[in-house]
């Protein structure tokens, strides 16, 4: 399969490509940056904008599918342009897709759709665990343009049939380099405030790019929203403990949770194309020995 990466020279992008090729699929980068030093010669890369419609049409012909990642990744001192970059970006890629014949589209979404991890006032979720159907309210631009995109991809399944799959990542870690720093281990073990926003999930790299090549492999038909995470929370705690002390609206719902599991339901991923993360923090021995240093 020759595969359209946009955001190629980005942290999930590079990950993505590198799973691509080792995985025997062929790639043609897209971005506005240079690729990182052990790509260059294994991919045709074409550079440009999101918002240059030409470039992304020619960029797009001859591919097989499209993974789409390129985008302004969070709000604030960007929302001027993060909607002509994020939201007008993907339906210029959902259309050349669709004038080349491109049969698979899947693209970057994100949890930050539910509006919580970036809530400027904060709220409780209306339940535990929480899946795709859970009802967003978000305040912030990003969360709206994504929102926007899953909705657009959904409307070019309906007119064109094309399969199409938004991924929502959680919080994407590089757990092999976070075990060699202290602040990295300290910053996302504790317990604390810092990581109510996110419910405690995460991803790592590795499986974050595994699950887009899944989705571009597996996925028959249709249009599908997955949320993409971790099946164990990152931090030593009881999850049900933090989620009853920080969101006190759903405190009566813990009980569903597994003391250790993951907040977010990730049974769409498994069943539509087949992912299960394979890495946990809790394999990693720098990272272990810190959970039981911050228990003791």
């Amino acid at each position: 399969m020759k595969v359209l990466l946009t955001g190629i020279s980005g942290r999930v992008g590079r990950h993505c490509a590198r799973d691509f090729i080792e995985n025997g699929h062929e790639v043609r980068g897209f971005d506005r940056t240079t690729l990182p030093e052990d790509l260059r010669g294994k991919v045709e890369m074409i550079y440009g904008e999101l918002t240059d419609r030409l470039t992304i049409l020619k960029a797009a012909e001859g591919c097989d599918a499209i993974c789409h990642l390129a985008a302004i990744a969070s709000p604030g001192h960007r929302d001027d342009v993060i909607f002509n970059t994020n939201i007008t970006g993907t339906q210029y890629m959902l259309a050349a897709a669709e004038a080349h014949g491109i049969k698979t589209f899947v693209c970057a979404s994100t949890c930050c759709t539910y509006g919580i991890f970036y809530a400027k006032h904060q709220f409780d979720p209306q339940y535990v665990p929480i899946d795709e159907a859970h009802p967003a309210f978000p305040q912030d631009l990003y969360a709206v343009s994504k929102i926007a995109n899953e909705q657009t991809c959904a409307a070019y399944t309906r007119r064109s049939g094309m399969t199409t799959v938004a991924l929502r990542l959680t919080t994407v870690m590089d757990l092999e380099r976070m075990a060699q720093h202290d602040w990295g281990k300290r910053h996302f073990l504790h317990g604390g405030e810092r990581r109510s926003n996110d419910f405690w999930t995460y991803i790592d790299d590795r499986d974050c790019a595994r699950a887009f090549r899944l989705a571009l492999e597996n996925t028959q038909s249709g249009h599908h929203v997955a949320i993409i995470s971790a099946r164990d929370s990152f931090t030593p705690h009881d999850i049900r403990e933090l989620i009853a002390k920080h969101f006190p609206g759903v405190a009566d719902q813990v009980d569903k949770l597994d003391p250790h599991g993951c907040v977010y339901d990730t049974g769409v991923a498994e069943n539509v194309f087949g992912f299960v993360a394979q890495h946990s923090w809790r394999d990693v021995p720098e990272l272990r020995q810190a959970a039981e240093e911050i228990l003791a």
